[in-house]
């Protein structure tokens, strides 16, 4: 499928706040095509706007993106196109803690019809895995794979379902020659079977220059050439730039070009009329595919690219026809193209679920970080409280008890997701775009496969500090105390995972803290002076879910029909559970009212989360 831009813009616009930045123009009405059956490859100098013609073909950016984009001549559809296209990445994001084997079968599982059988997944992911030389280390996690496997389990599992059309991102960053030319030999191989595949690149060697069958290059925001490699050097003597015999043509071009040299950038934008020419050479009937008449000699296992599997016919790609030559307009789109998703909502669910659950046990060290540290902060406070519960004297460590439960349960869980969660965003933008999924199934998916870790590992603290401190051997106490403490983690990891889905880690740790700090203030103020609080600073008070935490662990442990506590010395004034109750205004409160409160806002900050994943998904 040929891939047509024109006029094609793109400014960068200042933030709201930047008010004395005026915009930048990065793409200058460049035109250009990029036909099926090549290997393209766009270069320039460091900041000619290389990236930015990628992420605006692709549709991974398209705020401030303007100009006509077409596929096969025709107006670009982009639910369509976002459905044959994929966009593989500079940086390698792939799923840790699976094996290379694991992680395409789950892809295979997102991104295949239901109707595929599992045999038929397993044949064309062990296919690929033979034709990118993957077989010997299917069986190795992934964050143990090398730089170019890495790369090249990133082409498979886009592989998967078969795009005609993929753009990279720098496919040889990071890799040494030997690696870079036999990842793109294997994009020229997988281009040749047809297929479109765009990808920047910096500064080839000239060995792997010559791998390209088609350039565009880029500088200053302009196109100064586009056409095969070998018509490079011709055209530039054509404007008074010679090539020595013994130079590299990707770096003659690019030093001709720097931002330095205008004269150049404005010679060769005029000549190639900002890319509406192009430079070819004639090649024969049966090279490409982008002639009439086309051979397809590709051996690769791979399914049709609506997702459904044939068990009789795997081809490399479904064959689709041109007008003839003077024409110019090309037949419309196959109609069995399929926009939506391959497999279900439920199915989607149920496979994030599993692949999620599966890379949490396996991350062997973070549990283990986890569980020592509940069961390690556990037994300090208790020992800290020990049996301290039950000691009418001791009113100000009662309530230190109650507040300190509350403070390591929204530190523990609030951090680690700010910490963590941003990562994951980027794994999980990269793999929504390329439509994998849908967000849905996948939040649903992550929340809910975090849940038997928290409640194990609050369990473990919970339960440790309640019998360490002397409370009373209650069912229902002993239960309303963890489904207290449980719901101010889930509250937590909630607020955490809002600011991890906004922010990057290192404003997220700034961030995280200062979002805690008003809740936390709110949830100490007034127990001393409780019946002199102002009726307005009462309502403040009920958006705080440390103080409903605080307030149910109060009630919980004090009150509920308490009897009387034990006094060490002549007087106790707060012997009497229910005069601690009274003192501090609580007496007309309930803890299932605070555990319907820290319910609600469970809900509140995981609809926010969710509101903020798809605003950040959109953009």
């Amino acid at each position: 499928m040929d891939i047509q831009f024109e006029n094609l813009n793109y400014e960068v616009k200042p933030s709201f706040w930047q008010t004395k930045v005026s915009p930048r123009t990065i793409l200058k009405s460049v035109n250009g095509r990029f036909a099926a059956g090549e290997l393209a490859c766009i270069m320039g100098p460091s900041g000619a706007g290389k990236s930015s013609l990628l992420n605006a073909l692709s549709g991974y950016n398209y705020k401030g993106v303007s100009g006509t984009l077409k596929l096969n001549n025709q107006p670009r559809d982009e639910k369509l196109f976002r459905k044959l296209s994929c966009y593989i990445m500079q940086e390698d994001k792939i799923q840790p803690m699976l094996t290379l084997n694991e992680l395409m079968m789950f892809a295979a599982e997102l991104k295949l019809s239901n109707n595929t059988l599992m045999k038929e997944k397993q044949i064309i992911v062990s296919e690929i895995q033979n034709v990118l030389g993957l077989s010997e280390s299917k069986n190795t996690r992934t964050e143990f794979l090398s730089g170019g496997q890495k790369k090249r389990l990133s082409i498979a599992l886009e592989l998967i379902n078969n795009p005609p059309i993929i753009f990279l991102d720098e496919p040889t960053s990071g890799l040494d020659n030997v690696s870079s030319a036999y990842c793109l030999q294997l994009l020229r191989g997988l281009a040749h079977q047809g297929r479109t595949i765009v990808c920047t690149i910096h500064q080839p060697s000239a060995s792997l220059f010559q791998l390209f069958d088609h350039v565009y290059v880029l500088s200053n925001g302009y196109c100064v050439y586009q056409g095969s490699t070998d018509q490079m050097v011709p055209f530039l003597s054509t404007v008074g730039l010679h090539c020595p015999l013994t130079y590299n043509p990707a770096d003659y071009i690019i030093e001709a070009t720097d931002g330095e040299e205008m004269d150049n950038i404005t010679k060769l934008s005029a000549a190639t009329k900002n890319g509406k020419l192009s430079l070819y050479k004639m090649r024969k009937a049966n090279d490409y595919y982008l002639k009439k008449k086309m051979s397809l000699n590709g051996e690769v296992l791979l399914p049709e690219l609506n997702g459904n599997v044939s068990a009789n016919k795997m081809l490399p790609l479904p064959p689709i026809k041109y007008k003839d030559d003077d024409d110019d307009d090309m037949v419309k789109d196959r109609d069995t193209w399929c926009v939506d998703f391959p497999t279900s909502g439920w199915s989607q669910f149920c496979t994030l679920w599993k692949r999620m659950i599966l890379q949490m046990y396996r991350n062997k060290i973070g549990l283990n970080i986890q569980f020592y540290h509940h069961l390690i902060c556990g037994l300090a406070v208790g020992i800290v409280f020990f049996d301290k519960s039950n000691d009418g004297a001791q009113f100000f460590n009662h309530m230190k008890f109650c507040m300190g439960n509350i403070l390591f349960h929204t530190f523990t869980q609030s951090m680690v997701q700010v910490l963590a969660f941003p990562y994951e965003v980027k794994l999980l933008k990269q793999e929504y775009f390329n439509r994998w999924y849908s967000l849905r199934p996948y939040y649903l998916a992550f929340q809910l496969s975090r849940v038997p870790s928290i409640v194990f590992f609050s369990s473990i603290y919970t339960s440790l500090v309640y019998w360490m401190s002397g409370l009373p051997n209650e069912f229902e106490r002993f239960a309303l105390f963890n489904i207290i403490c449980l719901l101010v983690c889930f509250v937590s990891e909630g607020m955490g995972l809002l600011v991890g889905s906004i922010f990057n880690v290192t404003n997220g740790s700034a961030v995280g803290p200062m979002l805690i700090t008003p809740f936390l203030g709110l949830a100490i103020y007034g127990f001393d002076f409780a019946y002199q609080v102002p009726h307005i600073m009462e309502v403040i008070m009920e958006g705080s879910f440390l103080r409903c935490g605080v307030i149910g662990l109060v009630i919980t442990v004090f009150g509920m029909g308490r009897k009387s506590l034990h006094c060490g010395i002549s007087y106790c004034h707060f012997k009497d559970p229910n005069i601690i109750i009274y003192y501090l205004n609580l007496h007309r409160k309930h803890p299932y009212v605070e555990i319907i409160k820290l319910v609600g806002m469970l809900v509140f900050f995981r609809f926010l989360t969710y509101f903020a994943l798809r605003r950040r998904l959109s953009g």
